[in-house]
C-alpha cells in the first residue's frame, strides 16, 4: 500500500502536488454530475495553503500523490471530512479507504465524523456508505447540486 503521510502546505512542492491532484479528481466529479464549476476547480495553491484544513497524501511508490483527504473540526468537537481525491489513474485502489481509516486514527479522539458528498456521485457515497457513515440529510447549495449529509455516529 502507498505511503499516507501528513502534508505541509507551506511547501511549494506539496501545495503544488495537491493542486494538480484536486484538479485532476474533481474535473471527474464535474464530469459525473454534470456541473463544470465545482469551487474545488477555483482553488489556487495560495487559497490551498490558506486553508485551515489538515491534509493527509497518499504518495505511490515514485513519490507521486495519488490521494488526498483533508478533515477540520467543528464547532462541537465532531470531525468534518472536507475533501476527498483520488487521482482518476488510481481509482478503485482502495486509496480513498485507506486515507479515511489513516485520518481517523491520527484524530482518534474525535467523537463523531461527518461528511457531504454529491447526491449523484455514487462512487463517494458507497465509499462513505463502507466506512460506516449513514445519511441523514439532503442540502441544495446551488439549483443545479443536491449534496448528501452522511454522519459516522459518536463512538461510545
Amino acid at each position: 500500500m502507498p505511503t499516507i503521510e501528513l502534508l505541509d502546505l507551506t511547501s511549494e512542492d506539496d501545495a503544488g502536488d495537491l493542486w494538480r491532484l484536486q484538479h485532476a479528481a474533481y474535473r471527474i466529479e464535474a464530469e459525473l454530475i454534470g456541473a463544470p464549476d465545482l469551487p474545488p476547480l477555483h482553488d489556487t495553491i495560495a487559497t490551498l495553503q490558506a486553508s485551515e484544513e489538515t491534509f493527509w497524501g497518499c504518495r505511490d511508490d515514485d513519490g507521486e500523490l495519488v490521494g488526498a483527504i483533508a478533515a477540520e473540526q467543528a464547532k462541537d468537537g465532531t470531525g468534518v471530512i472536507s475533501r476527498m481525491m483520488v487521482h482518476p489513474d488510481h481509482f478503485r485502489q482502495g486509496i480513498a479507504g485507506a486515507l479515511i481509516v489513516h485520518m481517523m486514527q491520527a484524530w482518534n479522539e474525535v467523537p463523531g465524523w461527518e461528511v457531504t458528498a454529491e447526491a449523484r456521485n455514487l462512487p463517494a457515497i458507497a465509499l462513505y456508505g463502507r466506512n460506516g457513515f449513514v445519511a441523514v440529510d439532503t442540502f441544495h447549495p446551488r439549483e443545479d447540486i443536491t449534496m448528501v449529509t452522511m454522519k459516522l455516529q459518536p463512538k461510545t
